[in-house]
């Protein structure tokens, strides 16, 4: 049977939570990626319309003759392909709360990389609107050791890769959060997902479209 495609542009954005959990299950895949340039959107344009998807559109993903897009769609379908998913309606509440939430936080960095007032609103005044999400987080995590509880779930590649994206812009701003700062210690130093870190398959950077003031080109922060 032809191996799992995950297809996505050739940088972290929409698609590396879906790697991560992709790589923490073992799961042996094609990780097609479309360069962010004039030849990948060529490429990605001949390819479009000929996957057999419903609503093509990065990422896709192709499992034999099953075919997804839309990458909330695509992690949620291999959360419960790979059991990765809630076992009580409390931990399912937190999951679809955490899945949003993220999205949403991870969202605020990315508008304020691409817009024209990226430097006009500064780094300082951006992360003090930070700090009431961070609170949040911090009060809905508690004493937990992932996001629904006591087991991972597949929301908890989306929450990791939301603060890693904040860490990168700001390399202490969980610090004064022990328990955020606990759990994404927690998810980073997960043995599969440090074999795929440490592995040359792994492209840190960029996070962002080049069109992003911060994570869309030039070189990496030295945190990196």
């Amino acid at each position: 049977m032809a191996k799992p495609i995950l297809g996505y542009w050739e940088l972290r954005g929409r698609a590396e939570p879906i790697r991560y959990l992709l790589h923490y299950k073992k799961v042996d895949f094609v990780d097609k990626r479309y360069t962010a340039g004039v030849a990948g959107y060529e490429e990605w344009q001949k390819d479009k319309f000929s996957l057999g998807l419903d609503f093509p559109n990065l990422p896709y993903y192709i499992e034999g003759d099953f075919r997804l897009t839309q990458s909330i769609a695509i992690i949620r379908y291999l959360g419960y392909q790979h059991g990765l998913v809630a076992k009580t309606d409390e931990q399912q509440r937190r999951i679809l709360v955490a899945e949003q939430q993220s999205i949403d936080f991870r969202q605020k960095l990315r508008s304020f990389a691409e817009a024209d007032e990226y430097k006009e609103t500064g780094k300082e005044e951006f992360l003090k609107s930070v700090q009431p999400l961070l609170q949040q987080w911090e009060k809905f995590l508690g004493n937990r050791k992932f996001m629904a509880g006591d087991d991972i779930t597949y929301v908890d590649f989306m929450v990791y890769e939301a603060f890693d994206l904040y860490r990168l812009y700001h390399e202490s701003v969980l610090d004064d959060y022990p328990s955020l700062k606990a759990y994404f210690s927690r998810m980073k130093n997960l043995p599969e997902l440090q074999e795929y870190m440490k592995s040359p398959v792994r492209k840190p950077w960029p996070i962002f479209a080049p069109k992003a003031k911060f994570g869309g080109s030039g070189d990496p922060p030295k945190h990196l």
